[in-house]
């Protein structure tokens, strides 16, 4: 009897030890990234330096990368299969992590992946969207090269809930995303014309703070928990001048592309950077419009 109890003990031990160590292996951050039209398994051209960036861009926390698993076929129809893989990923690390944010991303046809598990009809192919628990989980979307530009359409007109959380990337003339594009030499400088790390910069700055430890319970039970505080609305005639990134951030502004936009008023405000400074004033409860300076 003594040998059972203390094998019994000694399983108990390994068994918890696992379970902590599985909890300390949870990342802050998962990058969820699809691989573009016959790039050889893995991150790609393009997913690979968006983790590096991504990481740099946040000192601190545990940022890690998983390739989408696809076949990534000329014929496009890969994508549908694809989103599913992504959805599935997703959502096994949500269940062993609860604390993990994560930012989804593609490449080309990696895009439609996206696009696709974002819940947005292609006309290419089905697939399958993330539930609305899991697109909760999502705290940036970064595309490059993404088809659904062909069809005049944004993430952020064909998914509204992901509008200030997504950011696409099309160079001028690439004719995978632009409908008058002729260059297919613009397909494939993302790596390189600085983009990833806008889209890096983007995707860190909507992360939000790592989930803190849980403490001790409360010695009262029978005290109400503190029910969460809702940020005072900005009053009217408010005015902020920021970086258009800032701007987005803060859901000032809505980005489109390369380009961003007044919340409400849609006016233009250039390019999406942390360099591109602009003054908007609130001129009704959900309309910010672009003036000379605050």
């Amino acid at each position: 009897m003594a040998l059972t109890v203390a094998a019994l003990a000694a399983l108990t031990t390994l068994t918890t030890a696992s379970g902590a160590a599985a909890a300390t292996a949870c990342p802050d951050v998962e990058l969820v990234f699809a691989r573009g039209t016959g790039e050889t398994p893995g991150l790609g051209i393009v997913g690979r330096p968006l983790e590096r960036a991504l990481a740099a861009e946040l000192p601190g926390r545990r940022v890690v990368a998983t390739a989408v698993d696809y076949a990534a076929s000329s014929s496009q129809a890969s994508a549908g299969p694809g989103s599913g893989d992504m959805v599935a990923k997703v959502r096994a690390r949500a269940a062993a992590c609860p604390g993990t944010q994560f930012v989804l991303g593609g490449y080309s046809q990696g895009a439609t992946v996206t696009d696709l598990a974002l819940g947005i009809r292609t006309g290419v192919t089905s697939g399958t969207a993330l539930p609305a628990d899991l697109a909760a989980r999502v705290a940036a979307v970064v595309v490059y090269g993404n088809p659904l530009g062909l069809t005049r359409r944004t993430i952020a007109q064909a998914a509204p809930d992901f509008a200030t959380r997504a950011v696409e990337f099309c160079n001028a003339g690439d004719p995978v995303c632009e409908p008058s594009g002729g260059r297919f030499s613009a397909h494939l400088t993302y790596a390189t014309n600085g983009t990833v790390t806008e889209g890096a910069r983007f995707a860190a700055s909507l992360v939000g703070a790592p989930a803190p430890a849980p403490g001790p319970a409360p010695t009262d039970p029978a005290a109400p928990a503190p029910g969460p505080t809702t940020p005072a609305p900005a009053p009217v005639g408010e005015c902020v001048s920021a970086s258009t990134l800032q701007h987005v951030r803060d859901g000032r502004a809505v980005p489109v592309w390369l380009r961003t936009y007044a919340q409400g008023s849609r006016d233009a405000l250039g390019s999406l950077s942390s360099r591109n400074v602009v003054a908007l004033q609130l001129t009704d409860t959900d309309t910010w419009t672009l003036v000379p300076s605050c």
